[in-house]
Parts: C-alpha cells; sequence; structure tokens
C-alpha cells in the first residue's frame, strides 16, 4: 500500500469502533476454523471440543486510537527512508481461573515391573563434567524422567522406587538400567568401542569444543563412545574394543581403565549403601574354551568400589526375565550380540541349562569388510543405518545379508544340536517358545529369516512360538534389573 499523508488524520469515533467490532468478529471466524484442524493430545487426555473459547480482550478506543498512531508514525518514517524499528504492543495478561485437575483412572501394577515395553530411553549427555578429574571429558549430566501432573503440590511428589540397578556389559554396547517412579524402566546406552588420537593441545582443544568424550591415559587422548565410530568411519579406522567375544579384551592394554571408566559415566550414584547391581555375563561356549574368572573378578572389583553390591547373571537367562512373564518365565532366550550368542533354558523362572556360540554381529561385519575391501567400520556403519536383510538394496547390502543368513544359519544348528543332546535334562516335553535379542536382532528382516533356515536345521526339540523382543537392545539390561529388583526385595 502507497503512503497516504492523510493517514495520521484519526478517523471518527463512530468509524473506528465498527471496524473493531469487524476485526473481532474476523478474528473470531478464524479462531474456529482452526479448532475444526486442530488435532487433540493424546498426552493430555481432555476432552475436545469444535467450540472456539471466547475470551477476546475488549479494547477501549483510546488504546486503538494509541496504538494507531505508532503504526501511522512507523509508516511515515520508512517512507521517508528512516530506519526506525517497528512498533511493539505488550499483551495484558487476563487472570486464569484454577483449572480442575483432570481424573485419571489408577494403572494397575503387578508387584514386579512388566518389561516386555520400554517405558523411557535415554541417550548420554555429552556434557563435561566440572568437577571431573584432569584429562577426562566423560561424566554425564543427570536427566530426571519422572513426570508428574501439575496440580500435585509439592509436597506430595514424592518418588517411589525400589532399589536395583541392571548392567549389560556387550561387547559392542553398554545398556544400564533402574525403576523410577511409578515402576517405569530409565535406560542408558553407551557405544562399548574407544579410539587412540593424537595427544597434542590443539586435538584436546578440539575434541573440548566438539564436546566428544575422551579420556587422557599417558601421553594418549581416547575418544569413547559412538563418536569413536563415527570418527573410525570417517577417517577408515578400526576401532578398538575394550571386550572381545563378551569379555575383557586382552589384546588392548587400556581395556580396563577404558571400560572402568565407561562403566562409571553410564551408571548413577547407589540409592543406598551396598545396592544391588546385577551384570551380564555370556555363558560358557560349546565350540572353544573360555575362562570367564578374571573377567567376572575385574567388573565386581569397579562395582564394589563404586558402592554396588555385584550379582552375576547369564545373558540369554536375563532375556527370558525381560520377555517370558507371559509364560511363566518359561522357554528359550537368544541374546545375539556382538561377539556371540548366548542360550539359556528356564522352566517357571528356574534356569535349567546354558551356553554359548562364539559367532556374533562381528563376525558378519569383518567377513562382509573383508570380501568388500573395505574397514569393519564402514560396514558396522551401513548395518546399524538400517537393512532389509531379505531385501538388500546395494552391494554391500548383499554381502551383509548373505552372512547374516549364514550367522543365523549356524547358531540355530549349534542351538539345535547343543539342545538336543539335552533334552533329557531339559524335559522338553511340550514345545518350546524362543525369543531372540540383542541388536543382531534389529535388522529387518531377522525373524523371516530365523523362519526360514530352522526349517532347514535338524533342531532336534519340538518348537512353539518365535519371535523377538519388542525392544531388542534393552532387553539383556532389563532382565538384569528385573532380577536386581529381586535380590533387594529377598534381603
Amino acid at each position: 500500500m502507497a503512503y497516504n499523508g492523510r493517514l495520521d488524520k484519526e478517523a471518527p469515533d463512530s468509524e473506528l469502533a465498527r471496524v473493531r467490532d469487524k476485526l473481532l468478529s474476523i478474528n473470531q471466524k478464524v479462531r474456529k476454523f482452526s479448532q475444526l484442524y486442530k488435532k487433540p493430545s493424546s498426552r493430555d487426555e481432555e476432552e475436545y471440543t469444535h467450540e472456539p473459547k471466547d475470551d477476546d480482550e475488549e479494547v477501549s478506543l483510546e488504546v486503538m486510537h494509541s496504538k494507531l498512531r505508532a503504526i501511522n508514525d512507523y509508516i511515515k518514517n520508512r517512507a521517508l527512508g528512516k530506519s526506525v524499528k517497528p512498533p511493539v504492543f505488550q499483551k495484558q495478561e487476563k487472570r486464569k481461573e484454577p483449572e480442575a485437575p483432570i481424573e485419571r483412572p489408577e494403572k494397575k501394577t503387578s508387584q514386579i515391573p512388566r518389561f516386555t515395553e520400554r517405558e523411557e530411553v535415554e541417550e548420554l549427555v555429552d556434557e563435561p563434567d566440572p568437577g571431573a578429574g584432569k584429562g577426562v571429558n566423560v561424566q554425564p549430566a543427570e536427566v530426571t524422567t519422572v513426570n508428574l501432573p501439575d496440580n500435585v503440590a509439592d509436597s506430595e511428589k514424592e518418588v517411589h522406587y525400589r532399589s536395583g540397578v541392571g548392567l549389560y556389559l556387550g561387547t559392542a554396547n553398554i545398556v544400564a538400567s533402574r525403576e523410577v517412579d511409578g515402576k517405569r524402566v530409565f535406560v542408558r546406552n553407551e557405544r562399548n568401542a574407544f579410539l587412540a588420537v593424537r595427544g597434542d593441545k590443539g586435538t584436546k582443544e578440539l575434541l573440548e569444543k566438539l564436546k566428544i568424550k575422551y579420556v587422557a591415559l599417558q601421553d594418549k587422548l581416547y575418544v569413547l563412545g559412538s563418536m569413536a565410530l563415527s570418527l573410525a568411519d570417517i577417517f577408515g579406522r578400526e576401532t578398538q574394543r575394550s571386550l572381545d567375544m563378551g569379555i575383557l579384551n586382552p589384546s588392548e592394554s587400556e581395556s580396563i581403565p577404558i571400560v572402568k571408566l565407561l562403566v562409571e559415566n553410564i551408571l548413577w550414584p547407589p540409592r543406598k549403601k551396598g545396592e544391588v547391581c546385577c551384570f551380564s555375563i555370556p555363558s560358557q561356549p560349546i565350540d572353544r574354551s573360555q575362562d570367564t574368572v578374571y573377567h567376572r573378578g575385574v567388573f565386581e572389583g569397579i562395582l564394589r568400589n563404586m558402592g554396588f553390591e555385584p550379582l552375576i547373571i547369564e545373558e540369554g537367562y536375563a532375556v527370558i526375565l525381560a520377555e517370558m512373564e507371559s509364560s511363566d518365565f518359561t522357554g528359550i532366550g537368544v541374546s545375539c550380540g556382538a561377539g556371540m550368542v548366548s542360550v539359556s533354558v528356564a522352566f517357571n523362572s528356574v534356569p535349567v541349562d546354558s551356553f554359548s556360540i562364539t559367532r556374533g554381529g562381528d563376525w558378519i561385519d569383518k567377513s562382509a569388510a573383508s570380501v568388500l575391501g573395505v574397514p569393519t567400520t564402514r560396514v558396522t556403519a551401513i548395518k546399524e543405518q538400517g537393512i532389509n536383510i531379505k531385501e538388500p538394496r546395494s552391494r554391500e547390502e548383499e554381502a551383509i545379508a548373505i552372512y547374516y543368513r549364514n550367522y543365523i544359519h549356524h547358531f540355530l544348528e549349534n542351538m539345535g544340536e547343543a539342545l538336543g543332546k539335552k533334552a533329557g535334562k531339559a524335559n522338553f516335553d511340550e514345545p518350546a517358545d524362543i525369543v531372540f535379542a540383542g541388536g543382531s536382532t534389529m535388522a529387518e528382516g531377522f525373524l523371516e529369516v530365523v523362519k526360514e533356515e530352522i526349517k532347514t536345521v535338524n533342531f532336534r526339540i519340538p518348537i512353539g512360538t518365535l519371535r523377538r523382543a519388542e525392544e531388542p537392545s534393552t532387553s539383556v539390561a532389563r532382565g538384569c534389573l528385573f532380577n536386581a529388583i529381586n535380590a533387594e526385595i529377598q534381603e
């Protein structure tokens, strides 16, 4: 609109009042129209209505005169080429009547929380801890997960929980879990990997600027967690692991101090002295000799130094506790990790048998990387970005899918043979349900390939339902938590 010098003259009050009423009428129509497309919030669970709220503010003619003068002055100055800021009008806050609290039905919960559905999953916060030791930049900020209604008084906001912590010590990931208010499960996940980088001042300043978790040991810097994998992929390097085949990696001299930092980083402080922390270990392999005594002793010492009372559980049995409550904890739990496949059998929550097979997700990555001529980290990154092993879309994904199928066939064949030899001990009179968990099960098409390959092997025992855990990556940690809570209750 072109500037007109007569715009600054005041219009008659009657005309101004008419304009005001017209604007209020248009405003109501706009609000009513927008209500027709507004989606109700499932979180608030309030009753949805299409009727507009009649809360339009009555504006006096004097106020409108004042606002029009300010607008007119702004238009004139802009037309004259002056640099001026547009007028800002402060809206008077209306007094709100207190809302009546929303009545919500009480949720029925059993004595032991159901872990078949993950209620809360949080990532570590990559913020340095101001109180951390020199050269260490790994401590996350604590994040609350307790959500309470706004109408609850502060004095009533008491957090109810049971003691106990679960800790999954995986070859590729470390996962911690604990119960918070309302029997919800709070889960933390961190990549169990590190990467050595230059220890000069410039590298350290860059890592701090980018808020990348690292630790300084002697004259070297080590990038920790997920960023180690990302940097290794970018620069065509291989990540370093503190664990190999489910136990401490003897080929890495820094394994113990680094995994100690990762565990201290991911766990919460004990809620009481001697709080139970149940951590997982792999079962004894059927295809190689493996000593877990040193591995167990190291982590028991780490947890005791933190103020916890350590408790050990095998990975497959943790899967049963997390996923088979509806079948009275009877069936076969399979943890498909990066280092190996751990299998456990239980009847009415009593563990009957367990073993492991030393071929896991790492074997898939290394084998595919070998035929593709690329670093293992490149294959890992492709796999974890999301692939369908039934429908590969590239040469790289096709190689991964081929080795994935071979990996599944291998552990099913060995499972069937091992379980068949001990069928009398396990007393498989009824078909056994099997639940699969772990990071290697997260590829799309995994369960379909399992159902196809199990028909090609002599499984030797009757099979019931085959299914994958709803939250495969946290299943073992939640089973560890289940066991820790039960141990606390029994004390």
